[in-house]
């Protein structure tokens, strides 16, 4: 898609993701296990670097990671290139640019305050809720007839105001669509955010998922442990599912990664001659942009079961695992 509508043809950076399927064995073969997957991947991007977060006897989390990259990929993408994302709980690749993680020298420099006094960045962070075991009171607004009759995006704002998706962002502007004969898509945009809901609502294989990098206001703010609490509780309330992941991701300041422990002498004009005076002005200011999600707090109605952190080299990742309270 993006070689075809925008002429791209590499890739800077690649993030992949998913959760562990319900029926792997009903996925299509490149699909049915995280393996072959990988393997495929390895043959497209050099020195990717593949990871299970969580339990392996529980719920858990799959994540592939490579780039990003100051010179381009190779090129993947060609002319025959297609994506198939029909399949039920299909993954997605995505090819990111992510501002964030390519800070310069002089940018930190100004933040610090050596420099001029420009503002940080904001954070980039993005929030997944993964949920399965949807209550089924609540998931006939997700069938035809249920909220509304109509196929397509009427229906889909029926769905909206019916379930309470309509309140969690309520100054987004959003586009729904109801299915027939049941299931439901909506993608969001709030300022330089975005949001996505998918939900199967049928009983023996309903998931719904949740996705954003909106902080709306002080009552969603994904950089504190209050607003991701706020944001997963409002989600869980509006489907009502037995078990949830969460994973919060968030993008490091590459200086920290690039001169912490490299022993490089660095000489920044506007700084002065002394590069250890330098360099301890640029990790100081890295330093400052570069925290740690905060840890998850209780979410009413349900037992955290699993906490995962890891620091990866350009993000931040907590993860948590939760079921429902007996």
């Amino acid at each position: 898609i993006a070689h075809r509508y925008l002429g791209v043809t590499s890739a800077y950076q690649v993030f992949y993701s998913r959760k562990n399927f319900m029926f792997p064995d009903q996925q299509e073969e490149l699909h049915r296990s995280w393996e072959k997957e990988v393997a495929y991947l390895d043959t497209h991007f050099s020195e990717g670097s593949a990871y299970m977060i969580g339990k392996t006897n529980r719920d858990h989390w799959h994540v592939y990671l490579c780039g990003p990259y100051e010179t381009s990929l190779p090129s993947v993408l060609g002319d025959d290139t297609t994506a198939n994302n029909s399949a039920e709980g299909s993954p997605l690749v995505h090819a990111l640019s992510r501002t964030s993680s390519r800070s310069t020298v002089h940018s930190l420099i100004e933040s610090s305050g050596v420099g001029s006094s420009a503002p940080h960045s904001p954070s980039d962070t993005t929030v997944e809720i993964l949920m399965t075991g949807l209550d089924p009171d609540r998931m006939r607004a997700m069938y035809m007839g249920g909220a509304s009759s109509l196929e397509g995006s009427l229906g889909g704002k029926a769905v909206e105001r019916a379930t309470g998706i309509a309140d969690i962002y309520p100054d987004s502007a959003s586009d729904s669509y109801l299915f027939t004969p049941c299931g439901f898509s909506l993608n969001g945009l709030q300022g330089d955010g975005y949001y996505t809901i998918h939900v199967t609502p049928e009983p023996h294989c309903s998931y719904a998922s949740f996705e954003t990098t909106v902080s709306s206001d002080s009552a969603i703010d994904l950089n504190s442990a209050a607003g991701v609490k706020n944001l997963v509780e409002q989600v869980a309330a509006v489907f009502g599912p037995r078990s949830l992941t969460v994973t919060v991701f968030r993008a490091r300041c590459d200086t920290v990664s690039a001169l912490a422990g490299s022993g490089l002498s660095v000489d920044v004009d506007g700084v002065g001659k002394d590069s250890v005076m330098a360099k301890t002005a640029l990790l100081s200011a890295a330093a400052e942009e570069d925290t740690v999600p905060p840890a998850f707090s209780p979410v009413a109605g349900y037992k955290t079961v699993d906490r995962v952190l890891y620091e990866f080299d350009h993000y931040w990742l907590r993860y948590a695992y939760y079921v429902k309270s007996e």
